[in-house]
């Protein structure tokens, strides 16, 4: 399985509700992946790692991946929104994502980082 990972650190294409100011200041990377249920169910579990440069905590990080059959022909797309936050100045990995039904024939996966918004304890 191949690892594709495409990291933005733009806010331009934020999410409604998103805060665009945090998701700029805030690194978003896949470090790995692998398919469960390969030929049953098939999704995708990713481990990623958010580092918030922000004075500030962040949650409700939204991300879109993409997956891709191993010719790199665009199979599926979808969004997922990590549950928890990441405090100020620091990188906290979440691993074990399930983010969603996909292709049979997915090979390849890419990630991009929609938005954040600020954890205000509510």
């Amino acid at each position: 399985m191949t690892i594709f990972a495409m990291v933005f650190l733009s806010g331009c294409d934020t999410l409604a509700g998103g805060d665009t100011q945090l998701t700029s200041q805030t690194y978003f990377e896949l470090v790995d992946w692998h398919i469960s249920g390969f030929w049953v169910i098939n999704c995708p579990v990713a481990w990623v790692r958010v580092k918030n440069f922000n004075p500030v905590p962040i949650k409700e990080i939204t991300f879109q991946y993409n997956t891709y059959d191993a010719d790199g022909t665009p199979l599926d797309q979808g969004t997922y929104t990590i549950e928890g936050s990441v405090p100020p100045n620091s990188v906290k990995n979440f691993i074990e994502l399930y983010v969603g039904m996909v292709n049979l024939h997915s090979d390849k996966l890419s990630v991009k980082l929609l938005s954040v918004k600020p954890d205000t304890g509510h």
